[in-house]
């Protein structure tokens, strides 16, 4: 057996299968055994790897054992020369198995090798060749010097940002999302430590490695795209605590005696001061958003609460008094031209309750997640508030002084949350109106299928497709003519004045650096097409290209 791949899965059920079907297609012409441990996933993808990979052993864990755990439980069980540890959220190159398997067969001395990585746009994932967090590198990282002086080898330690990307060099560690282990390597220090749950243990073991004289390797002759952190997308606080929480084991476990003299509680503590840091930034892109609702709403209920008491309605409001005076009803509608008499503090009550029930709404119906830029869906979050605050007001007698003035902050907040969301959407369909041109890269059978699919969405004109090899130039697939090879793309992306690129599984890591040096200054957007196209298609029964099963990698505009 030359090698055993692991996969360990949790929630991530699309993903995985595209992972499992390029690893496989990439295993041709090897001895490989492939297993896929479930993390007791809820999205039901310990069954379709049951499904449509029978190939693959399948371990069900009854509980979510994290990512050392989970990879422990087949890495007892292989049988390969060399071990593959591969994320579910990656896309393999056809070459990359046999690239690495080479690499460790003509390289007895190393105990493992890692390949490019690359982000979704086609930039260097950083992670894929580092160097160990000693306490110059750690301060270096979390101060930032590392980012001002990434050429320097003394500052940029730890990402080692100083050494050509394009050029195999010997590192300290790999990342775990595709590092490939000499087996006599891995039965020499053990398996992965089970004190990491997620995060820290590649580092771990590529230090215990080195520790035993084995060497890490970063080969960049081939390379894979990493969709980082999907797996733990519904989880992001708690997986960014148990990345921190990963830093201080391996201070703990590793620093601890090689830098005794050094006070390394400096190092916990910058460990926290980073992790506080990243966590206000994070959280202040994510309530940007809401703040700027928040302001709206306010704005529309301070305009509603004006114009229900505003001196101009004076004479509306004695026509209508005289009126019912005349009609023998007793009504004095004046008095509704005077504010109820509260106090700073129970205004404030008023503003903060019905901002927060409209912004609870706004919450609950998408408005920050995948509609934040639908004004139907505004309109509808903004109504849900409106009812929700006439609702609350009525149990609290003393605040219900007026539905008239709820009433107009509504309409108010129609305007202001619900047309925002209308304008930006409308500018950003103007950018792109009539200028939808595609360039599909692959020539595999999922691309006629979706060729086809297209023919019903004349807002995509497919200007043609981009071929892997010399004999599909010329040909034509699905009436679609295959313009050029994928070193080409940068002119053919200039020539044909493409805005919206989708590559195949089997080709988004061999042409997404080639690509990349053409959008650099352009207005792009990047889509891959699953293989599983036509199926999620059939499902989902979209009726507009914004509802088609594509994954949307990057979006430059």
């Amino acid at each position: 057996m030359d090698l055993s791949v692991v996969l360990v899965s949790y929630n991530t059920r699309d993903l995985l299968e595209q992972a499992l079907r390029t690893a496989l297609e990439a295993a041709a012409g090897l001895q490989v055994e492939v297993f896929v441990v479930d993390n007791a996933s809820r999205d039901l993808s310990a069954d379709l790897v049951g499904e449509k990979f029978p190939q693959v052993r399948l371990i069900r864990s009854p509980r979510n054992l994290g990512f050392a755990g989970g990879n422990n439980l087949a890495l007892r069980q292989v049988q390969g020369r060399h071990v593959l540890l591969l994320n579910t959220d990656t896309v393999v190159r056809r070459d990359t198995l046999r690239c690495l398997v080479d690499f460790l067969d003509a390289h007895p001395e190393a105990g493992a090798a890692g390949c490019k990585i690359l982000n979704p746009d086609g930039t260097l994932q950083l992670a894929c060749r580092r160097g160990f967090p000693t306490p110059m590198a750690a301060f270096c990282k979390v101060s930032g010097l590392s980012r001002l002086f990434p050429r320097s080898r003394r500052l940029a330690a730890y990402n080692l940002t100083y050494l050509d990307p394009e050029q195999t060099n010997e590192v300290d560690a790999l990342s775990g999302s595709c590092m490939m282990v000499r087996k006599a390597a891995m039965d020499q220090v053990g398996l992965l430590d089970e004190d990491y749950f997620m995060y820290g243990e590649d580092l771990d073991w590529c230090y215990r490695m080195r520790r035993a004289g084995w060497r890490i390797y970063y080969v960049p002759h081939t390379a894979i795209v990493h969709f980082k952190g999907e797996s733990g997308r519904a989880e992001q606080m708690r997986v960014r605590y148990r990345f921190y929480e990963a830093m201080s084991i391996f201070v703990r476990k590793h620093m601890q005696q090689r830098y005794r003299f050094f006070p390394l509680w400096l190092l916990h503590v910058g460990i926290i001061l980073y992790g506080l840091s990243s966590l206000a930034a994070r959280t202040g892109r994510r309530l940007a958003l809401p703040a700027l609702d928040g302001l709206l709403v306010l704005t529309g209920l301070r305009l509603g609460i004006a114009l229900r008491y505003h001196s101009s309605l004076t004479p509306l409001i004695r026509n209508i008094e005289s009126l019912g005076n005349q009609l023998g009803i007793g009504v004095h509608p004046t008095r509704w031209l005077t504010p109820p008499p509260y106090t700073d503090l129970q205004w404030f009550v008023i503003y903060a309750a019905s901002a927060s029930i409209w912004l609870l709404s706004f919450y609950l119906l998408g408005l920050y997640d995948r509609h934040r830029l639908s004004a139907a869906r505004a309109a509808g979050a903004v109504t849900v508030g409106f009812a929700g605050v006439v609702t609350v007001v009525f149990f609290f007698k003393a605040y219900n002084f007026s539905r008239l003035a709820a009433g107009a902050a509504w309409f108010f907040n129609l305007v202001l949350v619900a047309g925002w969301r209308l304008a930006a959407a409308h500018l950003s369909q103007a950018r792109r109106l009539g200028r939808r041109r595609l360039l599909v890269v692959g020539t595999e059978p999922v691309v006629a299928q979706f060729l086809e699919h297209l023919k019903t969405h004349p807002q995509w004109e497919v200007v043609g497709l981009v071929g892997l090899s010399p004999q599909w130039r010329g040909q034509r697939l699905a009436g679609k003519q295959v313009l050029g090879l994928v070193e080409e793309l940068p002119q053919l992306l200039r020539d044909y004045e493409i805005t919206e690129l989708v590559f195949t599984e089997s080709t988004l890591a061999h042409a997404l650096p080639q690509a990349r040096q053409g959008w650099r200054r352009r207005r792009l957007r990047i889509h891959m097409l699953p293989g599983s196209f036509a199926e999620l298609a059939a499902r989902r029964l979209p009726t507009s290209p914004a509802e088609l099963p594509l994954i949307e990698i990057s979006t430059r505009r």
